[in-house]
């Protein structure tokens, strides 16, 4: 493993345990379970939030429509009113309905913000994926934000089925970061010569949220090399600091630039044979950035080649933290994984980054 990179598994690694998503500092603020309304049938302008649903039935979530339609496979809509009371400083949130059969699409307040599987007539399942979608502060309202989910079921149990967690939430552990980079990229399915140049023009690549996998972002059965751009600021009283960019999770794998200058790219563990290539997508990122390096304003490039499936930067936290903090958000993975036969191998991978 190169000096320039280091995979922080010790920090963020969620592959390997059961615990999954459960290993971020999830906070609430719209609890989703329960009663929704429910009508079968497919219509596009049903997502309008000012659609009249008087005649539509109740369900509820998370449980398999069968219960009240047996034998009912197609389309069917979930519609459901929910108020928004948070103050946390975040631009992104993250909405978990938990296991959808077999396909979904989903609107808040009339805006789509993702899809999972694939609809007639190119249908493609998705029931053993749980749905976890990113949603920009920016939609939501104090009250009355309206949720609705398109589902199609080819057959057996249909709709949003299971889940320990519906509902809209934000990671606490984001605080620690010193500079949040989640929220609007520039965003190119397309080679473009200079790209990697602080001063390249990007004003004409689309904008994508970051962390959110790009297939739910328009960008549907996209396989192979993409990239990203990211203009941003560090204080002043930060540039003397020890400072790491995190990347979260990326599908599959990438090479990062900052300010021009390749800082680290993902590749085997030779020493670790436990990590394969094919599962890098579910390793955490994390590089050191050299102190020479970073300036106030700085321009950050990550190229991201998805080999199959879903791709891109697709869970955070993303952005950049100074030492200590680093070490306090470590700490935090350290105790979750404290029963996990894990352990002592993570710490070898802790003390390669705060070394």
């Amino acid at each position: 493993m190169t000096d320039r990179l280091l995979i922080v598994t010790m920090l963020f690694l969620l592959a390997f345990s059961p615990a999954g998503l459960e290993a971020a500092d999830w906070k609430s603020v719209a609890d989703l379970k329960g009663s929704w309304h429910f009508t079968i049938g497919d219509d596009i302008s049903w997502a309008d939030p000012d659609t009249d649903i008087s005649d539509w039935d109740r369900i509820n979530v998370p449980h398999f429509w069968e219960k009240y339609y047996p034998g009912y496979n197609g389309f069917a809509w979930y519609r459901k009113s929910f108020d928004f009371n948070n103050t946390a400083d975040v631009e992104m949130y993250s909405l978990f309905l938990g296991f959808i059969d077999d396909a979904d699409e989903v609107f808040i307040n009339g805006k789509k913000i993702g899809q999972t599987g694939g609809f007639p007539p190119k249908f493609e399942t998705a029931f053993k994926q749980e749905r976890v979608y990113q949603v920009p502060a920016d939609i939501l309202k104090p009250y009355d934000n309206i949720i609705c989910v398109r589902i199609y079921d080819e057959g057996g149990h249909g709709g949003i089925i299971h889940g320990n967690r519906i509902g809209i939430y934000f990671d606490r552990d984001v605080n620690l970061l010193d500079i949040n980079l989640s929220g609007t990229w520039k965003f190119s399915p397309d080679y473009w010569k200079g790209h990697r140049n602080p001063e390249f023009d990007d004003r004409e690549w689309n904008d994508i949220y970051v962390p959110a996998k790009w297939e739910n972002q328009g960008f549907e059965r996209l396989d192979g090399r993409a990239w990203y751009r990211k203009r941003f600021s560090v204080p002043n009283e930060l540039l003397e600091e020890d400072l790491y960019l995190i990347l979260g999770k990326i599908d599959d794998f990438e090479e990062v630039f900052l300010n021009g200058k390749l800082i680290g790219e993902v590749e085997e563990l030779p020493n670790y044979s436990r990590f394969r290539r094919d599962n890098a997508y579910q390793l955490f990122r994390a590089y050191r950035i050299p102190k020479d390096l970073l300036r106030h304003k700085n321009v950050l490039v990550v190229e991201v080649e998805d080999m199959y499936g879903y791709g891109g930067i697709y869970e955070g936290p993303v952005g950049i933290i100074e030492r200590n903090k680093a070490r306090e958000l470590s700490e935090r993975y350290r105790w979750k994984y404290r029963n996990n036969g894990w352990n002592s191998f993570l710490n070898d991978l802790l003390d390669l980054l705060l070394d």
